[in-house]
């Protein structure tokens, strides 16, 4: 009798472990995303960020966004304004860190779709070139120099740090590899500048160079599953 009840426990234990091996969740993979920002591009910026799956963290992952300017300034906050003034121009590189919390682990696609809350820091380095009015030296046809009154292209140096939060969504597209991120959220920035004429020239909205203070980062990120 008991030969046989050690018989029946074996045997029911011996099919409880597959269907437990059969129910466990397997450990996440990792992935690799490249996306771009393409709304940036109005202000001469690019923006590449690559996002990067945390092993054994299903939900959550760490994206890092390398920034470079180059080209003429743009002030998408100014209506006309890259017509009035075409003397400006801006050189700058910047990076964003954030670490993503997304509402669920990926289930069909190898990377995390749906909702996710995000946040982290965030650092930009601006070399703007911008005219002024005043007197320079200039040399006339006979070789002697003379004071011409006119604009004199002007440098200053803009740095910026701050943080932002952001919620969005993740949506794949066909065939899988591709989807969209749509983002809005809110931060903070803090600005120092070596002239204070960059107050008047580069904060007329929250999308210009010189801004500081609150701001509210939303826009929309291509990317590709490596």
């Amino acid at each position: 009798m008991r030969i046989t009840w050690w018989a029946c426990a074996a045997l029911l234990a011996g099919g409880a472990l597959p269907a437990a091996a059969q129910q466990a969740p397997l450990p996440a993979a990792r992935f690799l995303a490249l996306k771009v920002v393409p709304q940036h591009v109005v202000l001469s910026g690019y923006w590449l960020e690559a996002e990067y799956g945390l092993p054994r963290h299903p939900q959550q992952s760490v994206a890092l966004t390398a920034q470079l300017y180059h080209g003429p300034a743009g002030r998408p906050n100014v209506p006309g304004y890259a017509a009035s003034d075409p003397g400006e121009s801006v050189r700058g590189v910047g990076a964003e860190l954030r670490h993503r919390l997304y509402l669920r682990a990926a289930e069909r696609q190898a990377y995390p779709t749906g909702f996710y809350f995000s946040y982290g820091p965030t650092f930009q380095h601006f070399r703007m070139t911008y005219p002024t009015l005043g007197w320079r030296e200039v040399k006339g046809p006979n070789g002697l120099e003379y004071l011409e009154y006119g604009r004199i292209p002007t440098r200053t140096t803009i740095n910026r740090y701050g943080a932002a939060a952001t919620v969005g969504y993740q949506a794949p597209l066909p065939p899988g590899r591709v989807f969209l991120d749509l983002y809005a959220g809110v931060g903070w920035r803090q600005r120092h500048n070596q002239s204070d004429a960059v107050a008047a020239q580069f904060k007329s909205g929250t999308s210009n160079y010189g801004h500081r203070g609150f701001y509210f980062p939303a826009g929309v990120k291509i990317g590709v599953q490596l």
